[in-house]
């Protein structure tokens, strides 16, 4: 059965300074479809919000997001993690544009996971340009190819957080692990860490 596997971050991939986020964390979060999350709906309207409300954790106040975390403890969603501190990026990030440095841990993490775990899947990005996308399938084969694997993803597709409940569930645990792994500050991280797969800390 097809699973689609949503992706946000949190902090800035770019390594030529660290004048911005000293931080970059990409979160995957796996659903078994692309349907409205009953959750949200449910959640919107406990908030006396439009139905339309985006969640998005760094827009959220301390009781919004708290209530957040509790309402999704039923979503059936599994979590992979790229957690880099630029401080002690790896060698060969050096020199890497942003976009690169996305691809590049992006590819690492799907790979990471089993063959049984990621095949054949849908991989949906937040606002991701074609080319961008089309850099990512090239990157993506050439590592499948080397490493003798059948493709992680059939698809590799785009869309807008504000109409995909699945993007904006990325957001929040994205939001969620940059609390956990930077500021040591568990309190959200613990209500979904049964359901994290995989966090990685690249080294």
């Amino acid at each position: 059965m097809t699973q689609y596997f949503h992706v946000d971050e949190s902090g800035d991939p770019g390594l030529h300074s660290l004048k911005g986020t000293p931080y970059f964390i990409l979160a995957m979060v796996q659903l078994p479809n692309r349907e409205p999350i009953a959750e949200f709906a449910e959640l919107r309207k406990a908030f006396h919000a439009f139905p339309a409300f985006e969640f998005r954790y760094h827009q959220m106040n301390a009781e919004q997001k708290e209530r957040f975390f509790q309402a999704i403890q039923n979503v059936p969603f599994r979590v992979r993690a790229a957690v880099l501190f630029k401080a002690d990026m790896p060698v060969r990030l050096k020199g890497f544009s942003g976009i690169k440095v996305t691809i590049d841990l992006l590819t690492r993490l799907t790979l990471r996971a089993s063959p049984l775990d990621i095949g054949n899947d849908i991989l949906v990005l937040d606002s991701a340009s074609a080319p961008m996308r089309k850099a990512l399938r090239i990157h993506l084969s050439r590592e499948c190819k080397r490493l003798k694997r059948e493709r992680p993803f059939k698809k590799i597709v785009s869309d807008v957080s504000s109409h995909d409940d699945g993007l904006q569930l990325a957001d929040m645990i994205a939001g969620a692990l940059r609390l956990y792994a930077w500021d040591k500050i568990p309190v959200y991280y613990q209500t979904f860490s049964s359901q994290v797969v995989d966090l990685w800390y690249v080294k």
